[in-house]
C-alpha cells in the first residue's frame, strides 16, 4: 500500500506511537523528553502521521498562531525512511489542513540542518539564528 499521511487524534494510540517517533528523532539525541504539560497543550494542535499501512513513519504536527498564520511543529520522520519524500508529503498535507482552516501562512522554527528542505519547498527565513533545545534554529516562514 502507498504511503498515507491522515491526522491523528490526540490522545489516540497512533498520537502515542506519533509522540514516541518524535521523541526517538527529536528528543532523545539531546538528552531532552516532553513534560506532560508540553503534551497536554497539543490537544488543540493538528497532528497528522504517515504511515506505510499501519505503521507510522513520520509526523508533523500545525499548532494555531494568529489569525492567519499556523505554526508547524515537531516534524519528524523515521531514520530507516529518511530520504523518500516522506517530509515532503507531511509538509504537504500540513498546508492542505492549513489552508482548509482558512489560514493564509504558516511559521515554523527550523533546525539549521533542515533549513535547505524548508526551502526546497518555499520557506523564507527571516531574523536572526537563536538556540532553541539546546541547538541553533532559524525562523522561516510562507504565504499559502
Amino acid at each position: 500500500m502507498p504511503l498515507r499521511v491522515r491526522p491523528i487524534a490526540h490522545g489516540s494510540a497512533d498520537y502515542a506511537a506519533a509522540v514516541n517517533l518524535r521523541r526517538a528523532i527529536l528528543r532523545t539525541p539531546l538528552g531532552l523528553d516532553f513534560t506532560s504539560a508540553q503534551l497536554a497543550a497539543e490537544a488543540g494542535d493538528t497532528h497528522l502521521g504517515a504511515f506505510d499501512d499501519d505503521d507510522l513513519v513520520g509526523t508533523v504536527l500545525i499548532a494555531p498562531y494568529d489569525d492567519t498564520t499556523v505554526k508547524l511543529r515537531q516534524m519528524a520522520v523515521d531514520d530507516d525512511q529518511q530520504g523518500k519524500g516522506i517530509g515532503a508529503q507531511l509538509l504537504s498535507a500540513a498546508e492542505d489542513a492549513a489552508r482548509a482552516a482558512g489560514k493564509t501562512r504558516i511559521t515554523l522554527a527550523a533546525r539549521l540542518t533542515a533549513q535547505a528542505f524548508y526551502e526546497r519547498h518555499g520557506y523564507a527565513a527571516e531574523g536572526d539564528v537563536f538556540d532553541e533545545v539546546t541547538l541553533p534554529h532559524i525562523s522561516m516562514h510562507k504565504s499559502l
